[in-house]
């Protein structure tokens, strides 16, 4: 085989390999922002949620403009092999006996994210927690 078509298979093999690394490794989504507040960062850890042993969904949470938001991302492999699912998020105050706030809903729906409502928590602890069906999970406490 000359030198030109063993580069050009060597070549070949790289990208196919890359191709499916692509498929096998997809990047992790990027969030969107909330409507409210075009500039929010994540504090605290994100919680994977598994369904049937599939991973499905991401539960966060984000701190921007004053207030704490709730976020859940529906994965591509769910949205592939189910035609709806309900969604809901919410930051849960610490000091405030627990209460629910900044939240977020959908029910029926094929969207892939759902941000909750700004919650006015920021100078408190919080955690949010995400359900995807009857499927849900918290992210960590943030002081």
């Amino acid at each position: 085989m000359s030198f030109l078509r063993k580069s050009l298979a060597s070549a070949a093999v790289v990208v196919a390999a890359a191709g499916v690394a692509t498929v096998v490794n997809p990047t992790a989504a990027l969030a969107s922002t909330p409507a409210s507040c075009s500039s929010v960062r994540q504090i605290g850890t994100t919680r994977v949620l598994t369904v049937g042993g599939m991973e499905a969904a991401s539960v966060k949470q984000y701190y921007g403009c004053g207030y704490n938001y709730a976020y859940i991302y529906v994965w591509e492999q769910y949205r592939a092999t189910h035609s709806n699912w309900d969604l809901y998020v919410h930051v849960i105050d610490h000091t405030q006996s627990g209460d629910d706030l900044g939240e977020g809903t959908l029910n029926n729906t094929t969207r892939a994210e759902l941000w909750g409502a700004p919650a006015n928590t920021a100078a408190h602890c919080t955690h949010v927690t995400g359900y995807l069906n009857s499927t849900g999970g918290s992210t960590s406490t943030v002081c």
